[in-house]
């Protein structure tokens, strides 16, 4: 596919999205997040980094992504509550981290190797921040429920759909459901 191709393609998807995820519900809450992270995603695509700032973005996007997950299930609602939210949220960091890892792509092996450098740095900071251990807190709290706690615990990985070698190889079917070959 040409580059145009795509971006036009990524924007299109991203619409369909916002669209599918606010017509089937009534939370405006979580339609507001729906729309604020295709937003920023967009702006993330459109924007070239230099790969220490995009290890610093995917980073960012990682702290964002496990706070607000954290923040949502503080008070450890039924998960039949709030499986929806989780995964309109989780899809939402999705799309930003494949914005991210469409420019991680476009680098030469020097410059992803400075991407990956940077978030791992980024990442190894966040382990002893208070959100983080709450975060353990409350997947153990649904280990009983398999297929949320699955849900859940992907969060701590998701940095993995801006790196597209590391998703085609852990997830494939994730890869192939995003267009990534």
């Amino acid at each position: 596919m040409k580059p145009k191709a795509v971006k036009i393609f990524s924007i299109l998807m991203i619409a369909a999205f916002i669209f599918s995820a606010c017509g089937g519900t009534k939370d405006q809450n979580s339609s507001e997040i729906v729309s604020e992270k295709a937003a920023t995603a967009k702006a993330s695509e459109q924007k070239i980094l230099t790969p220490a700032e995009m290890g610093e973005n995917i980073g960012d996007i990682y702290e964002k992504a496990m706070k607000e997950l954290t923040e949502l299930l503080k008070e450890k609602p039924e998960a039949a509550q709030v499986k929806s939210q989780v995964e309109q949220l989780k899809e939402a960091y999705i799309q930003q981290l494949i914005a991210l890892g469409k420019q991680r792509e476009a680098l030469e092996a020097a410059g992803r190797s400075a991407v990956d450098t940077q978030l791992r740095m980024k990442m190894n900071s966040s382990y002893n921040a208070p959100w983080y251990t709450a975060f353990n807190e409350i997947q153990q709290h649904y280990f009983s429920d398999r297929d949320f706690h699955k849900i859940i615990v992907s969060f701590n990985i998701i940095t993995q759909y801006a790196n597209f070698d590391l998703l085609k190889k852990q997830e494939p079917e994730e890869a192939l459901r995003l267009g990534i070959e």
